[in-house]
């Protein structure tokens, strides 16, 4: 049965979306932005501002509610269509009388998303994403919003403006768009340019997080239909070939984010035991290369097929593609006017093949962090990829005369660890460019042109330096002699755009 067709209307300056789908009434307002639009520093902007809007709309008789994903933030109602209507109607209200809100308002709704988020809100998170993007783009999903107490009006503000107006909005429907129906949103501004999120990483493999095993890839082909296939091809065959067949793992669960136009980040978090998560993680490789060298046979394209054609006769399967086209429009990925929907029935088993074999380059494996595996040799020997690495400390780059000659400027200042405090031969250099760590452990830095965010407390004293690249250094006060100019210097050095002042009871992130 073809899925009912799909027409773009133009309702009050904004294109509309509308397909009679045998669901629920359902209205939803998107605008186009999310959380990879923010910042390490920001996040969390984009789900204040959906409280800060609820707050304004009141009490609603219907059924609706308003969410922030990666891509969008979406407020949607489901019943009568004069309801709905009136509903979006106070949302787009709610938007273009912001600037009414007040300090005390941010207030309260910042302490309703603590109590949401739970204990540990203001720690940094750890994950596959932020392991692949560092911490911005699609890294921002993991890392979470450790900053969000310390948004402030004018924040919140700046973050509407930029992205919530006329120029940034879509409508879908479920059904005919209801009678009389209009909304008033600021009026269009332009809206900033959108740079494409990238991998950091590739071809490797690292222990970080708590999934116990994941498998991510980049899809690409100017073809959206192959990638598709491709996708939930591979997530049942990973399942077949490491729960039916090897007993290594109970469930695999697939992820996608569309990257760009012809390119989709994909992921496979798996469940293997913890003495078996090398065994899955190999087989899975494995099973990469024999798909990209010899590729599937034509049943099992055409299984998935039958699969989406499946889902495509699921009303809520219908209806999320309209959200979808919504935002793939405002996210720059489709045409206002492009609803077409993708077809898979000429998809071959070359087709596929391709683009598994595009994507090896891109494979990368995300063991959980308390994983007991082998040494780094044979992790590396089993899967055929090398442990994934953080920047190379310039310590580690210059001889020891040469280390030396650089820390002698009176720029630079060097402290000393407190030897009661467990770091007797440590030593902390800050110079204008970054905050070294060394010891008979190691050494480690973060520059300071880098890190997107560095939160610090006063009660505690400590201060959180966190690298592009999802490393982070903890610089407990306590621990270093001449601990209140160490403070002094770090405020000075790290750009205040990124600082943010924490509660933690404890110094250790996530």
């Amino acid at each position: 049965m073809p899925s009912p067709a799909i027409r773009v209307l133009d309702v009050a300056g904004l294109p509309a979306y509308v397909s009679d789908i045998a669901t629920t009434f359902t209205g939803t307002l998107v605008f186009g932005v999310g959380l990879r639009d923010e910042t390490a520093r920001s996040a969390g902007t984009a789900h204040l501002l959906e409280h800060l809007i609820m707050k304004r709309v009141g009490k609603v008789a219907v059924t609706h509610n308003a969410t922030t994903s990666d891509e969008v933030i979406a407020f949607f109602a489901q019943g009568s269509p004069a309801q709905v209507g009136d509903f979006l109607t106070r949302v787009a209200a709610a938007v273009s009388s912001l600037h009414e809100i007040t300090a005390d308002d941010v207030l309260e709704q910042r302490r309703i998303i603590s109590a949401e988020l739970g204990q540990g809100d203001e720690r940094i998170g750890r994950g596959n994403l932020i392991d692949r993007f560092g911490n911005q783009s699609l890294g921002l999903l993991d890392f979470g919003s450790p900053a969000h107490r310390s948004h402030t009006r004018a924040d919140a503000l700046r973050f509407a403006d930029t992205w919530l107006h006329a120029g940034n909005a879509a409508l879908t429907f479920t059904g005919p768009i209801p009678d009389g129906f209009t909304l008033s949103l600021p009026p269009a501004r332009p809206v900033p340019e959108r740079t494409p999120p990238e991998p950091i990483r590739h071809e490797a493999w690292i222990p970080n997080g708590e999934v116990p095993l994941v498998l991510s890839l980049v899809l690409r082909s100017p073809d959206a239909a192959h990638t598709a296939v491709a996708r939930t091809l591979l997530e049942d065959a990973l399942l077949g070939r490491l729960r039916t067949e090897r007993h290594l793992v109970y469930s695999v669960n697939g992820f996608a984010f569309p990257l760009g136009a012809g390119a989709t980040f994909v992921g496979y978090a798996m469940d293997p035991r913890a003495e078996d998560a090398l065994a899955a993680a190999t087989g899975a490789v494995e099973l990469l290369r024999e798909l990209a060298e010899t590729g599937p046979d034509e049943a099992a394209i055409r299984e998935q097929i039958e699969a989406w054609d499946a889902a495509d006769d699921d009303p809520l399967a219908q209806a999320a593609q309209l959200d979808a086209i919504a935002a793939g429009v405002l996210r720059g990925r489709r045409e206002r006017d492009d609803v077409e929907a993708v077809d898979l029935h000429a998809v071959t088993a070359a087709d596929v093949q391709r683009v598994i074999a595009d994507a090896m380059t891109t494979r990368f494996i995300t063991f959980a962090g308390d994983t007991p595996l082998p040494d780094d040799d044979e992790v590396t020997a089993a899967l055929g990829m090398p442990p994934a690495e953080d920047p190379t400390p310039l310590a580690v780059t210059l001889s020891r005369g040469d280390w030396v000659r650089h820390v002698m400027p009176a720029e630079v200042e060097v402290f000393g660890g407190r030897a009661f405090r467990g770091l007797r031969g440590a030593s902390l250099f800050v110079d204008l460019e970054r905050v070294t760590f060394a010891s008979s452990a190691g050494t480690m830095e973060v520059r300071f042109d880098s890190m997107p965010v560095a939160l610090y407390s006063e009660g505690q004293r400590f201060w959180c330096l966190v690298g592009r690249e999802g490393h982070f250094m903890i610089v407990d006060l306590d621990q270093w002699r001449g601990a209140a100019k160490l403070h002094d210097l770090l405020g000075t050095r790290i750009p205040g755009d990124v600082q943010a002042g924490v509660d933690l009871e404890t110094p250790l992130p996530a």
